[in-house]
């Protein structure tokens, strides 16, 4: 099924390709809002409270657009992730537990513009965890091997044109973001990760979310075009002739 997926799609871009335009746009982006992880038995226990955490990234962009409806963005942006929880094992006590992963994002995503101004987008993002740490209150945990070294996320968004000239233009979006596969290794299942003092037997999966604003600046570099004698050929620049 998969490959069939792949190859109806492959099948879609060449046709597409073959008959509309075709350009390249190059630029930066950078985006931000909230991020953590979602457990749904810490979440819905009365002794842990959940703290949402503002994340920031930035990366760039490649931008393949086949005619005027249909594009796919290919992204790679950098940020540091985070999750806060607060644990209340008895009355009188109180523990912060804050998770602190950075992360290498890459995007495949594809984009349809219904019509002039806006964009629907969807696709996979694939995580590489950089770097990761987690401390209880002041003490730093040794969390070696209890999360994965990745996670695969789906994203869907929706998104809107600020600006635009021959030479660039200024992009806006809203996306949403969750993980379909465990953020926390088999390893940490077993020590009680990601919250490994909450008294509970079997924490479930842990899957990360986010949810964020992005500005993206696309610059026009090239693309396909149809001459007179019926040919196609790639042109410099931002515009066609």
């Amino acid at each position: 099924m998969r490959k069939f997926i792949v190859t109806l799609l492959c099948y879609f871009v060449v046709i597409s390709m073959s008959s509309a335009q075709v350009w390249l746009e190059v630029g930066p982006k950078a985006s931000f809002g909230p991020s953590g992880y979602l457990n749904s038995v810490l979440a819905n226990d009365s002794k842990h409270d959940y703290s949402l955490n503002l994340a920031y990234n930035f990366g760039g962009v490649v931008g393949l657009n086949i005619g005027d409806a249909h594009g796919f963005n290919f992204e790679a942006l950098w940020g540091t992730y985070f999750q806060d929880i607060i644990s209340h094992p008895t009355p009188d006590q109180t523990l912060r537990n804050v998770l602190e992963w950075e992360v290498l994002d890459f995007y495949t995503m594809y984009r349809f513009y219904p019509e002039s101004g806006m964009y629907i987008e969807a696709g996979p993002k694939f995580t590489q965890i950089q770097k990761l740490s987690q401390r209880e209150g002041v003490k730093e945990l040794d969390v070696s091997g209890m999360y994965e070294d990745s996670y695969i996320s789906a994203v869907l968004g929706v998104g809107a044109f600020l600006s635009g000239s021959k030479v660039l233009v200024i992009k806006s979006g809203l996306r949403f973001e969750y993980g379909v596969t465990d953020f926390v290794s088999a390893a940490g299942q077993e020590n009680g990760y990601p919250l490994f003092k909450s008294g509970l037997s079997d924490l479930g999966k842990t899957t990360p979310f986010r949810v964020s604003f992005g500005i993206e600046i696309s610059f026009g570099v090239g693309g396909l075009a149809q001459a007179s004698c019926g040919r196609r050929g790639f042109l410099m620049g931002n515009q066609y002739r």
